[in-house]
């Protein structure tokens, strides 16, 4: 699958899935490196650091916004990579840590978007609230750039996290019930944290 993204005009293939990869994934870490930033901001003014409401309402549109366009561009940086990968073998235990961290990425970004659409900047009421929800931004967008990392350790052998001496040369696998109940038990928890951010956000007002 040298060949996978056509032309939008003429019905002609422009672009191998090796070089949209690279446009997709630069996308996506952009944005999850700018919305990092800005949760980053957000945990400092839970402590009262940079509490300026300028600086406030400018962190806190742009990491959302930040956070919600680099998972727009997430599932076309999954696909390509795919795609891209020599004989399209996905068999490589850095490649199945690769899925997996994008897919903890992407749950933990969702949780985030929905929590500040659901509750609006309430979020940012009080203490506890303000720092469930940077530390959810900062854990989607550091998650998310470790994976970005990985494909550098798939591609050359090298990544910017090596200095951590990480390993992902081990695949954890889980029977199926193991798996549906850490699935129905995440869901419960982000329902459960919704709901109390809810509560305690009205009980400010």
């Amino acid at each position: 699958m040298e060949m996978v993204w056509p032309r939008i005009l003429g019905g002609f293939e422009v672009i191998s899935s090796a070089t949209f990869h690279v446009i997709a994934t630069e996308l996506v870490v952009g944005s999850f490196a700018m919305a990092g930033i800005c949760f980053l901001v957000k945990t400092l003014q839970s402590f009262n650091f940079l509490a300026s409401k300028t600086i406030s309402e400018v962190t806190d549109n742009t990491g959302h916004f930040a956070l919600g366009f680099g998972l727009i561009a997430t599932p076309f940086a999954i696909m390509s990579g795919i795609s891209s990968s020599p004989g399209s073998d996905i068999s490589s235990p850095l490649l199945i840590n690769k899925m997996f961290l994008s897919m903890a990425a992407t749950g933990l970004a969702l949780s985030v978007l929905y929590a500040r659409y659901a509750i609006g900047q309430r979020v940012w009421a009080n203490k506890q609230s303000s720092l469930t929800q940077a530390f959810a931004g900062l854990g989607a967008s550091g998650l998310m750039l470790l994976t970005a990392s990985l494909g550098g350790k798939f591609t050359r052998n090298e990544s910017l996290f090596d200095v951590f001496n990480l390993s992902f040369d081990t695949i954890l696998l889980m029977p199926v019930w193991a798996t549906g109940v850490i699935l129905i038990t995440g869901v419960s928890a982000t329902v459960l944290a919704v709901l109390g951010l809810r509560r305690n956000s009205a009980v400010q007002h």
